[in-house]
């Protein structure tokens, strides 16, 4: 034993390699060095710079002017930024919550043995890995009202002579939902199923001589171990669905009227086609802080729950 250790003390780096300014460290910060930079680049200098024109009016061509909190002041008396709010926090709650709830069935079938497993997974994985731009494009041609697939089986079911989805404010946020939850609940599904695997067989199986109903099981021992994998998945598609543009620009910009219409989508209109930089970077801010609001509180509630039990 003492030769043991012995021998692992030879091997033990010297304590001025923990320091981070020794040789060594500055070496390793010197190779991290470009890497920090591109990041700074493009995420810390672009944060920055938004905070900074939030305060300015800009057009993007002539000299910033000064406003101060004017574009603050004008976003929480404006109706049509609150119908936007409303739009985005719709959107990404009942999407996120129906993705969930979908991944979750496909994987507790999944995560049974049966015949063509492997081929149904392959298959349900696909739209996840489909460009959003194809989706967008190809979801937008079945919903058409004229050529449309799903207007086609409606026809020919005799249900409807046809909606027109992307064209109908009552619609459009609904019908770009499922095409969102369709590409993305495959990502909830791998990640449920990989957390299946992980849980011991034996629980099972006590569970099964104990008498427990299969509900008993998911219930009390399934859905348990998934929680924090849960907690995880639905932060980060929270976000996710949160910041997402290409969708909803894509298939209806937004419209008709706001009906579409998201924080990101609205952010994009006010810089690039009302040429409102100023007004688009204070909105930016606002989204910022909504999510980071969102992730704060998601996580305290989150750790309640496990100090609780």
């Amino acid at each position: 034993m003492a030769t043991r250790l012995g021998t692992l003390r030879e091997f033990e780096l010297p304590r001025e390699y923990y320091h981070w300014l020794s040789k060594e460290s500055v070496w390793g910060w010197l190779f991290l060095l470009p890497s920090l930079l591109a990041l700074g680049l493009v995420s810390v200098y672009p944060l920055f710079r938004g905070i900074y024109l939030s305060f300015f009016e800009y057009d993007g061509i002539g000299d910033p002017e000064w406003v101060g909190l004017e574009h603050y002041a004008q976003i929480v008396g404006w109706t049509e930024f609150w119908v936007v709010m409303r739009n985005t926090l719709v959107w990404a709650f009942a999407a996120v919550v129906i993705m969930a709830l979908i991944g979750l069935g496909f994987a507790t079938l999944l995560n049974r043995e049966f015949y063509g497993r492997s081929v149904a997974t392959t298959l349900l994985l696909l739209p996840w890995a489909i460009p959003f731009i194809s989706i967008a494009f190809n979801w937008r041609l079945m919903y058409d009202y004229e050529l449309g697939a799903i207007n086609g089986l409606f026809r020919t079911l005799g249900l409807t002579d046809g909606i027109q989805w992307l064209a109908s404010s009552r619609y459009a946020l609904f019908s770009i939902m499922l095409a969102w939850v369709w590409r993305n609940f495959p990502f909830f599904m791998l990640t449920f199923l990989a957390g299946m695997k992980g849980i011991p067989g034996d629980l099972y199986e006590a569970a099964r001589v104990d008498g427990s109903t299969r509900l008993d099981t998911f219930r009390h021992i399934t859905l348990p171990f998934l929680q924090p994998v849960a907690v995880v998945m639905t932060l980060l598609m929270s976000l996710w669905t949160l910041n997402h543009f290409t969708l909803i620009y894509v298939m209806t910009g937004g419209g008709p009227g706001n009906s579409s219409m998201v924080l990101p989508v609205y952010i994009y209109r006010q810089a690039f086609h009302l040429q409102n930089m100023g007004l688009a970077s204070a909105i930016a801010v606002v989204m910022l802080l909504v999510m980071l609001t969102y992730g704060l509180i998601y996580l305290r509630l989150y750790r309640e729950d496990i100090g609780g039990k």
